[in-house]
């Protein structure tokens, strides 16, 4: 009911996020299904961490993203998340995922 006029920069935010993270990160993330302020992304076999520990490595860098299966993550936007955040959020999480590849 409320900040509607600004829910298409929340979308717009998370595709930039999700487009970075298909782009650089290991990870196994369908454009396709980033048509709101959710990113929901896998960790593949060859990366080490669960998306728990993820979670918690995100977390100690200052990011807030929630494991939603034991390899499935969940990131969301929102009217408190900029579009510098969402970079640096990509940044942040491709460059643990690259750390923890096997």
């Amino acid at each position: 009911d409320h900040h509607l006029a600004r829910l298409p920069e929340d979308h717009a935010n998370a595709r930039a996020l999700a487009e970075a993270l298909a782009s650089k990160a290991p990870v196994v993330l369908d454009l396709a299904t980033v048509q709101t302020n959710i990113v929901v992304f896998h960790l593949p076999d060859s990366v080490s961490v669960d998306a728990t520990g993820l979670s918690a490595l995100a977390r100690a860098r200052g990011l807030l993203i929630n494991a939603f299966g034991p390899r499935t993550v969940r990131v969301a936007t929102h009217l408190d998340v900029t579009r510098e955040q969402c970079v640096r959020a990509a940044s942040v999480l491709t460059e643990l995922l690259s750390n923890c590849v096997r």
